[in-house]
């Protein structure tokens, strides 16, 4: 709920072909690394300062199937345990076609904390029978694709026969990636939605059903709406207030400020002076306040809290 955690993307590589894939063609298939919304080209340099920004308190690690790039997945888990302590929480999601004891005692020993496994074949619960003997949290997390409610049912059975800690539900989403291949299969968005139509109302469906059997099991259901309105919000609200600069106000997790177009040179020297206006590679930048209250002619730029800062909206 607070968007404590950042997001990991290690690497578009994966051997799986799901239909409702979301990853953006950018993405999929490339073997590439982003952290948040920054793509990364030194690992160490890029994820820790992104992650020191956004003041997160753990990391997800996705793909991709992380398993793929091992080296990378375990060099990354035991630089961020060293650098952020013991305590920074880290998961790592997988389908499990490649967890091996060997690989998970090699991620169990860099410091992984938990991992959640997207069933999709049997591959994926022999990969859940290995981990649930390990020292880490075992989850399993699938989208909720309508028309599914006898896998979802089974699927919860089977889990809790396993001794999972949770399974979550997500709301199955439409993007980029997966529109033609969903509405190939007749799913259709829900109206003003990126959300799939019926989505929830079979996570809700089912979660009725685990309280009516009474099978005791961590279920959890996640609102497509969720992560814009709570986790993506919330973390950028933080990495706002963590990485303002002096001219900088913020609004709804965005930053605003004030490009001066033109000013009188003696008032825009005092500005400098003063640490009130500051020489950027577009210009010079403002309070908005300042620049109102002294005359100035300027736009409002408006941008999303990133390094560096990615502009939205001039006006």
């Amino acid at each position: 709920m607070e968007g404590l955690k950042s997001v990991l993307f290690v690497t578009g590589l994966c051997s799986e072909r799901c239909f409702y894939c979301p990853i953006s063609p950018s993405r999929r298939g490339k073997d590439v690394v982003f952290i948040n919304d920054v793509k990364v080209d030194d690992i160490e340099k890029d994820v820790f300062c992104e992650i020191a920004a956004s003041g997160s308190k753990g990391v997800g690690i996705t793909g991709g199937d992380p398993l793929i790039r091992l080296d990378r997945t375990i060099e990354i888990i035991k630089n961020l345990k060293d650098v952020f302590g013991d305590d920074f929480h880290i998961h790592l999601y997988t389908a499990g076609t490649l967890l091996k004891d060997e690989i998970m005692s090699k991620l169990v020993n860099a410091g992984l904390d938990e991992i959640r496994v997207h069933v999709i074949s049997e591959s994926s619960w022999r990969a859940i029978k290995l981990a649930v003997n390990y020292p880490i949290s075992v989850g399993i997390e699938n989208p909720v694709i309508p028309g599914s409610v006898n896998e979802l049912k089974n699927l919860i059975i089977r889990a809790h026969s396993l001794e999972v800690d949770f399974v979550n539900l997500n709301e199955l989403e439409f993007s980029e990636g997966n529109y033609v291949n969903l509405r190939l299969r007749g799913i259709k968005p829900r109206s003003g939605s990126v959300a799939a139509e019926g989505s929830e109302e079979l996570a809700i469906k089912v979660i009725r059903w685990v309280e009516d059997t009474g099978i005791e099991i961590n279920l959890h259901y996640c609102p497509a709406v969720y992560k814009d309105r709570y986790q993506y919000a919330r973390r950028l609200m933080r990495r706002a207030l963590n990485t303002k600069f002096v001219f900088e106000e913020i609004h709804d997790g965005l930053v605003r400020w004030a490009n001066i177009i033109s000013c009188p040179d003696s008032v825009l020297d005092k500005l400098i002076l003063t640490d009130q206006a500051f020489t950027t590679k577009d210009g010079v930048a403002s309070n908005i306040r300042v620049a109102y209250a002294l005359e100035c002619i300027y736009r409002v730029i408006e941008a999303l809290p990133l390094t560096p800062r990615r502009i939205l909206n001039k006006f």
